[in-house]
């Protein structure tokens, strides 16, 4: 199967999160803390599963105790933040904070090691940072600020486990161990996160189709995706995931897209493309 339909299938996978997650707690079908702590469960699960039949290093490869309580603890707040931001969000909206927060942060990080930004990169974090401001302004389609506040930060854990899923030789066996970490997390939090359960069928069914399909088999495709792709296709590929959660929202949930909101995803999402463009030109122009 080529590349770019496997790219295609992963960044709909991610999209599939916010819908899911959205769709779940929008029927209430479940609560926050429910969902949360079961499409933990079974990602780790499913993940589990993947690793042990996985041939070659991955399967015996372990993280380390340091990286497995890291990456679960960012793990388990990318995805509590994600669902409680959710019961007022959007899915599209909350897609474009989550992937705009994530790409921001790191962004920042790179700064934050050293590596300087050029005057095109300043312009598009500028017009980026510039498009979060519009979209909280006062209006009829002015998101939740707490809700956005959460998503935001859930971006920020989320580029934290990216981070650290960098410093490993095996992402699959990161991944498992963060999941496996984060559901241990999750199950020690359960007299706060079960405080107001509400749990149906259909709600169980759409958290484990989040953990273990478009969470678990949406990860560890996109990481053997990432094998064939550029910095700036993966990073551009990212962008275009709360585009296709706008267009399932719409279709799947009948959400309404306002004019507001499609200039504000391309300001935002545009930016962070300019800053990668002109980073990939950058790096072209000293090869």
């Amino acid at each position: 199967m080529s590349t770019l339909i496997l790219t295609a299938v992963a960044m709909i996978a991610f999209a599939g999160n916010s819908v899911l997650c959205r769709l779940a707690l929008a029927e209430e079908a479940i609560d926050a803390g429910s969902f949360t702590l079961i499409r933990l469960v079974t990602g780790a699960i499913t993940l589990g599963v993947i690793l042990f039949f996985r041939a070659g290093g991955d399967r015996a490869t372990y993280p380390g105790l340091k990286f497995t309580l890291l990456a679960g603890t960012a793990l388990f707040s990318y995805a509590v933040l994600f669902s409680f931001a959710y019961t007022q969000l959007s899915a599209g909206t909350g897609a474009l904070l989550l992937f705009g927060s994530v790409q921001l942060s790191l962004l920042g990080l790179h700064w934050w090691q050293g590596q300087h930004f050029r005057g095109l990169e300043i312009v598009g974090i500028i017009c980026s940072l510039g498009g979060f401001v519009w979209l909280m302004l006062p209006s009829a389609s002015q998101p939740n600020l707490f809700s956005a506040i959460l998503m935001l930060s859930s971006g920020v854990a989320w580029a934290m486990f990216t981070a650290l899923g960098k410093t490993i030789n095996s992402p699959v066996s990161g991944i498992t161990w963060g999941f496996i970490s984060a559901s241990a997390l999750s199950i020690l939090c359960i007299p706060w996160m079960l405080s107001n359960a509400t749990v149906s069928a259909e709600g169980v069914i759409l958290a484990t189709l989040s953990g273990s399909i478009t969470s678990a088999m949406g990860y560890v495709l996109w990481y053997r995706v990432l094998k064939q792709l550029t910095l700036l296709q993966a990073s551009i590929s990212q962008l275009s995931v709360p585009v296709i959660t706008l267009i399932l929202g719409v279709i799947l949930l009948s959400e309404v897209i306002s004019i507001r909101e499609v200039i504000t995803s391309v300001v935002i999402l545009g930016g962070i493309a300019l800053v990668f463009v002109s980073r990939w030109n950058k790096n072209s122009g000293n090869a």
